[in-house]
């Protein structure tokens, strides 16, 4: 049953935490505009399509990515001031335990966890496409991938020199091998294409390549020939797309799309599949994080002096901080050590809930 009490919490823990995301996600907007000003004049756009187009996917990935600091700020902010107003210690007076107090904080809390996997799952993927399609077209960012070599599909293997995944408008030095199961179970070569150039030809059917200084070598049969053209037009097994994206157009995939994007990058032996795996298991661990968070933000400030309340917020933001850089540091592991996908985004969260739990029984209660 929810009391009076319970409903003047939860409603002072969603008004509070709403507010500070707004404000916090204003100044960051101001310095973000800032720092892009040369590239919005360079677009020649409206300030309601910049808006449109940009600013609401990345307030929703600043927002999300933020959640967390976001939690404890807004836990701490309502319990120190109800401690200062003796808001707590005359809720303990009255008989009511410490553990039902809490109550009405996880309830708030649970409404934010709520709002977040709506995110996560729904709002995010949409967001980051928007934000990811700008910066894209309107920024300086390239990248280049060379020296590639891999399996795009069962029995076929890439490689290439160059490729600009941002432009991708031409491979330089493509190499593709063809291998076929004999009678005997192992895969022979059969076919190898060496092209200078490569290119998609049209928008509509993407596994349509133009190659450019083409080698053609069969083998059949236990004897080779060779073919030499100054243009191939053909079906390959794979289009652009598959021979290299940035890491993280995985933020702008749903989680069956990328159940089903990680089994594709499973055969090629891609290395982004540590990125994959990371992205859709974020997606459920970062708002569950945030009860943990609430957990030790009530316990951290919950009788502190009037006098200590800086220094509440300081160890409290200094507990998230930690916990950022160390779940940075198993990401890392994860992307480039081989460590465990899945164990790499849950650690940071068991080690956060072990040290709330410590500080939880070691809470006056």
């Amino acid at each position: 049953m929810i009391t009076t009490l319970d409903r003047y919490i939860i409603k002072k823990i969603v008004f509070t935490f709403f507010f500070s995301i707004i404000s916090v996600l204003s100044i960051v907007i101001v310095f973000d505009i800032s720092e892009k000003l040369d590239d919005f004049l360079g677009a020649n756009m409206s300030f309601w399509e910049i808006a449109s187009t940009y600013y609401v996917g990345f307030a929703v990935f600043i927002g999300n990515l933020f959640f967390p600091l976001f939690t404890l700020i807004t836990i701490v902010m309502v319990t120190t001031k109800m401690n200062q107003r003796n808001e707590i210690t005359a809720i303990l007076s009255s008989g009511v335990s410490f553990n039902r107090m809490l109550r009405p904080f996880f309830v708030g809390v649970g409404i934010i966890v709520l709002f977040s996997f709506f995110i996560n799952i729904f709002l995010l993927p949409a967001a980051n496409e928007k934000r990811l399609n700008w910066e894209n077209q309107h920024t300086g960012y390239s990248s280049i991938r060379s020296k590639v070599n891999m399996e795009v599909s069962k029995g076929v293997v890439v490689s290439y020199s160059r490729l600009n995944i941002k432009d991708k408008d031409v491979v330089n030095g493509m190499w593709i091998d063809t291998f076929k199961e004999d009678s005997t179970g192992k895969q022979v070569l059969v076919k190898t294409i060496k092209a200078g150039h490569g290119y998609q030809q049209d928008t509509t059917k993407k596994n349509k390549w133009n190659l450019k200084s083409v080698l053609v070598r069969d083998y059949k049969g236990g004897e080779e020939k060779m073919y030499r053209m100054a243009t191939l037009d053909t079906i390959l097994p794979f289009t652009m797309d598959d021979l290299g994206q940035r890491t993280n157009v995985v933020s702008t995939m749903t989680i069956t799309e990328l159940r089903k994007y990680r089994e594709k990058e499973q055969q090629k032996g891609s290395k982004l599949v540590p990125y994959i795996e990371i992205e859709m298991y974020s997606r459920y661990a970062n708002p569950l994080s945030l009860f943990i968070i609430a957990l030790l933000g009530i316990c951290i400030s919950i009788s502190p002096a009037r006098s200590k309340v800086g220094m509440t917020i300081l160890i409290g933001i200094g507990t998230v901080a930690i916990y950022f850089v160390f779940n940075r540091f198993t990401t890392v592991a994860a992307t480039n050590a081989g460590f465990n996908s899945f164990l790499a985004v849950w650690i940071p969260n068991v080690f956060l809930l072990i040290f709330s739990l410590y500080v939880y029984v070691k809470t006056p209660k």
